[in-house]
């Protein structure tokens, strides 16, 4: 039986993420034309990991897939509004590790009173269009790259919140349980 994990990731994990995200580059399902330079790719897992977050799947130890959050480019200085973004391995596309890294990111997104979360895919992915709307986004409009624009309402778990709880300051029992969960969604 396959060890799966679905968990948080640390800058160790840059080269494999970035083994799973050049071949995306260049074509409509990432935004940049070329890869990052490995220390460049670094320096934004630093970034971004500590303050929005990011998610790696493997399966017996070898990187599946990965997710993380950005600024909402239509609104970068709302802290509850969020941007996501989705990378899997071919080899590893349609047995749930997609919808296992969406589903840890969104627990842990409404765990950190989190209100919405947007998708900008390119309209000729359909396959991404077709997984999104599958997880429950809804049409948004059009960015001004001309991406479909998804967006997802979440459900925070203190709408009243004055701030959102950094994805590394949720409770690790919360944590760990969103983590199970989301495991228990990948089939081999």
């Amino acid at each position: 039986m396959a060890k799966i994990a679905v968990r948080r990731i640390n800058e160790w994990d840059g080269p494999s993420m970035l083994k799973i995200y050049s071949p995306y580059t260049g074509t409509p399902y990432a935004p940049e034309q070329t890869p990052p330079e490995l220390q460049a790719y670094i320096a934004r897992i630093d970034t971004y990991t500590y303050g929005l977050g990011w998610l790696l799947c493997e399966i017996d130890s070898t990187p599946a897939g990965f997710c993380h959050l950005t600024e909402d480019r239509t609104d970068p200085k709302n802290l509850f509004s969020v941007e996501f973004q989705l990378y899997v391995k071919p080899e590893f596309q349609r047995k749930g590790v997609g919808t296992a890294l969406w589903t840890l990111m969104r627990d842990m997104m409404e765990l950190g009173s989190r209100r919405q979360v947007f998708a900008g895919i390119d309209p000729r992915n359909k396959e991404a269009l077709a997984f999104f709307q599958a997880m429950g986004f809804s049409p948004a409009g059009e960015t001004a790259e001309g991406e479909t624009l998804l967006r997802y309402t979440l459900t925070p778990a203190d709408p009243e919140a004055e701030r959102p709880i950094k994805p590394y300051l949720l409770e690790n029992v919360d944590y760990e349980a969103a983590r199970e969960r989301a495991a228990k969604l990948v089939t081999l």
